[in-house]
């Protein structure tokens, strides 16, 4: 008796029709609609095991759709439907290129930690850093070295802060670090060390001529708790620090007014420049 012939399952057809609907969706998506509200898009696929679809989704980048077998145990594909909403949550709220917090979870967390060093009355200390002359870097090396500069900085910012700070990539080549329960002198003897470090790594010029360094100016504030303020005046304290830290002559840590000194009466007879220092903290 002849061999029954196995028909192959048209996988460009299959991948073309789901990107399809992907675009189609997407552009659904850009129109109003309750939020609240979820569509579930099946699509039934006949003679493919779970093996088959796993090399289809990867060849075909159709990682976004998730599978679960009609027979059989759902065990496996329910975890990676577990494993691909912690990739996306983490896809949210991280920026791609260097893996530090991106501006919306950076967003969201200060203002959390305005309210909580507003309950607690701890210190709370923003920094604000801008890699100098960046766009010399990209101009004069290419785009891919920039992108190395940048990621390299941020792996010297993760490693020398603490687990409970937050860094994140403000934008660009600015970055932020959010320091709960530091005061001025502890952030700033932290951020000049690590401008110290960085200063001294050296980047390969490509093609084998030699090396470059680069610097980076920072805005610091502190908030005390003791006082109201929004998460973007706060902001804009250090973003004038980093401001003026630029226009000094860059490579440096400056200090912006600190808001809650101002309240200090002026009976103490102490001047302004000493109230910033003097209630700064540690």
């Amino acid at each position: 008796m002849p061999m029954e012939k196995k028909i192959k399952f048209p996988e460009n057809e299959l991948a073309t029709e789901l990107h399809a609907l992907q675009e189609e969706l997407g552009d659904i998506s850009g129109t109003a609609c309750d939020e609240s509200q979820s569509v579930w898009i099946f699509r039934l696929l006949q003679g493919v095991c779970p093996e088959d679809w796993e090399a289809i989704a990867s060849r075909y980048d159709l990682r976004q759709w998730l599978s679960l077998p009609i027979n059989g145990d759902s065990y496996p594909h329910l975890k990676r439907f577990q494993e691909t909403l912690e990739h996306l949550a983490y896809q949210t709220d991280h920026d791609p290129l260097t893996g530090l917090a991106n501006r919306r979870a950076f967003d969201r967390i200060l203002d959390v930690e305005i309210e909580r060093s507003k309950r607690a009355r701890t210190p709370l200390s923003l920094a604000i850093f801008d890699l100098d002359n960046f766009k010399r870097i990209n101009d004069t090396y290419g785009h891919t070295k920039g992108d190395e500069v940048l990621a390299t900085f941020a792996a010297h910012l993760k490693a020398s802060t603490r687990r409970y700070d937050l860094a994140a990539r403000f934008g660009g080549e600015e970055f932020a670090l959010i320091m709960a329960g530091s005061g001025l002198v502890k952030a700033q003897r932290l951020l000049n060390r690590l401008l110290d470090e960085f200063r001294k790594i050296e980047f390969a010029i490509p093609d084998g001529g030699g090396t470059f360094r680069v610097t980076c100016s920072v805005g610091l504030t502190c908030y005390k708790g003791t006082e109201n303020i929004t998460d973007k005046e706060l902001i804009e304290l250090a973003d004038g620090a980093l401001y003026e830290a630029k226009g000094s002559g860059k490579d440096q840590v400056k200090v912006s007014r600190l808001s809650f000194a101002d309240n200090v009466p002026n009976e103490t007879l102490v001047h302004a420049n000493e109230k910033q220092f003097l209630f700064g903290g540690k």
